[in-house]
């Protein structure tokens, strides 16, 4: 039996790089010609390795998968980094939403790390030039070397922004002075810009230039990543299928492989579940240990996102049988609600006092009146119709982005085909099912318990955006996307996880490979796009 799968595996793999190699044929050859020569000629190489790579990655994924005769969980980390080192360099820098917001909001921390002046104060507005203070009028104020704000990369992947990637990736730093740049940073705990800000100053120690900066930021925080969906499989008591899936997402390798907080957030969710599951229905009694470990997980998740607050109550599920006695468990209990609420207080009390206390509210984007608490609480009909027709419109655009659908910048032109969608689903679905001999530990009770965390939690992600991203004149919720989403996706899938329905056969291994694929061929066609862009 195992002979006949690892020849249909082995089948698969081939069938796999034949059809990227069809697929691609014609598309190949017109963007060859597409990219001008000699002048990117740097881009034309890239375009050939890429797909010469992407085919050599799945033949030693197939070959690892189906020729070995026993699967390592290591191969998992392994899979994340090299499908984000993909994913970093498709998508070049500031392609992935706010990352240039990200990417000012880490430099400033690596400043801080470092010893040295991180934002503009008056000393330097008084020699500013008139853009620095036109910049500084705006909001901006993180200072960099002036060698680390130079023109050519923005939102959209083209041949400028490959060109400027692949002939300065080893360039060193001779700017002379400080600039501030135009992005204005994120205010929220450091702790989601440690990865990223551990690779600008180990590139500003030994003065690397500004496009290896930038890519060993984004390196170390999918690396991060990779560490996190790691430690989180390891530590799941079952179902650790369903960490690889959401790791391996297209959204989810494209947030991990740029400066994006939401990459952090993502893996302490699954850290956290994993963490949660493991003293619930593994181990045999609770330490103070596993409880301080549980309580810094939650203060580092809670108080950047605190829409996913209610995720907390997974704690309910370690039972109190497990602990000394009651009385360490309440201690425990209370001692780790009440860190999580104070850190949550602590990060986020001027948005929360704004919120409560505020009667008039004004969108930026919009130029326009925006929605407040006064207005749920006196117009509750008209809220509920508004979020009515999120549900009804918004919903098929949450799950795409969610999986994998615009990446870039939200770029509608660089997408995952609605094919490949419905691989990231059927993956997503094997990954959860359970597989004979598998034992379910999960009640129906705790089942409806998490599907009730979720509802809260999706909730509190689509007030957020009522409250502080839309304008009074939309019938319906913006600023929302899919990958808000994310964190919430193992909980989802875990109800499947049921011993009414299961599968003889072991389908785990092809549906993840597909997975894996999926990535590999939307990242080609994505740079078979990008390349004919100047």
């Amino acid at each position: 039996m195992n002979l006949i799968r690892n020849k249909k595996g082995l089948t698969l793999t081939a069938g796999s790089i034949l059809l990227l190699a069809f697929l691609f044929l014609v598309p190949y050859k017109k963007t060859i010609i597409g990219i001008p020569s000699p002048a990117f000629e740097p881009v034309r190489r890239f375009y050939f390795w890429l797909i010469v790579l992407g085919c050599g990655f799945l033949f030693c994924l197939g070959a690892l998968l189906w020729i070995k005769k026993k699967f390592s969980y290591g191969l998992y980390p392994v899979t994340v980094i090299l499908l984000g080192l993909f994913y970093l360099l498709v998508l070049p820098p500031f392609s992935a939403p706010d990352e240039a917001a990200h990417f000012v909001s880490a430099y400033r921390l690596s400043s801080q790390i470092m010893g040295k002046q991180a934002v503009a104060d008056e000393k330097f507005l008084s020699n500013a030039t008139e853009e620095e203070k036109e910049r500084i009028r705006h909001g901006a104020n993180v200072l960099v070397r002036s060698g680390d704000d130079v023109p050519g990369l923005n939102t959209e992947p083209g041949q400028t922004a490959y060109n400027l990637v692949f002939t300065q990736l080893f360039s060193k730093d001779h700017s002379q002075g400080l600039t501030v740049r135009s992005e204005i940073p994120v205010n929220t705990s450091p702790v989601v810009y440690l990865p990223q800000a551990v690779g600008i100053t180990l590139a500003r120690l030994f003065h690397l230039g500004y496009i290896p900066l930038v890519m060993l930021g984004r390196l170390f925080n999918l690396l991060t990543f990779a560490g996190m969906s790691y430690f989180a499989i390891r530590v799941m008591p079952f179902k650790k299928e369903i960490i690889a899936a959401v790791s391996c997402l297209p959204m989810t390798l494209h947030l991990a492989a740029s400066y994006s907080y939401d990459t952090v957030f993502i893996g302490l969710s699954m850290m956290f579940f994993a963490w949660c599951f493991y003293l619930a229905f593994e181990k045999d009694k609770v330490t103070v240990k596993d409880t301080v470990l549980l309580a810094l997980l939650l203060i580092l998740l809670e108080p950047g996102k605190i829409v996913y607050l209610p995720l907390a109550g997974i704690c309910l599920f370690i039972p109190s049988a497990k602990f000394q006695s009651k009385k360490q468990y309440w201690i425990s209990f209370f001692s780790v609600i009440g860190a999580v609420l104070l850190s949550v207080f602590l990060v986020n009390r001027l948005v929360l006092t704004t919120w409560a206390t505020q009667t008039e509210s004004y969108v930026g984007w919009s130029e326009a009146a925006g929605y407040t608490l006064s207005d749920v609480w006196n117009r509750p009909y008209d809220s509920f119709l508004v979020y009515y027709e999120t549900f009804v419109t918004q919903l098929n655009y949450y799950l795409v982005t969610m999986l994998g659908g615009f990446l870039g910048n939200l770029d509608p032109n660089l997408t995952v085909p609605a094919f490949c969608l419905i691989l990231l689903c059927y993956t997503l679905f094997i990954s959860a099912i359970r597989r004979e001999g598998e034992e379910v530990p999960l009640k129906r009770g705790q089942k409806w318990f998490m599907l009730f965390l979720v509802f809260l939690s999706a909730c509190l992600v689509l007030t957020s955006m009522f409250l502080g991203w839309t304008p009074k004149e939309m019938t319906y919720i913006t600023g929302v996307q899919g990958r808000y989403f994310i964190p919430l996706l193992p909980l989802v899938f875990l109800t499947i996880f049921d011993k009414n329905l299961s599968i003889k056969v072991d389908l785990w291994k092809s549906a993840w490979y597909l997975e894996c694929f999926v990535s590999i061929y939307a990242l080609i066609r994505i740079c078979s796009t990008s390349c004919l862009r100047l």
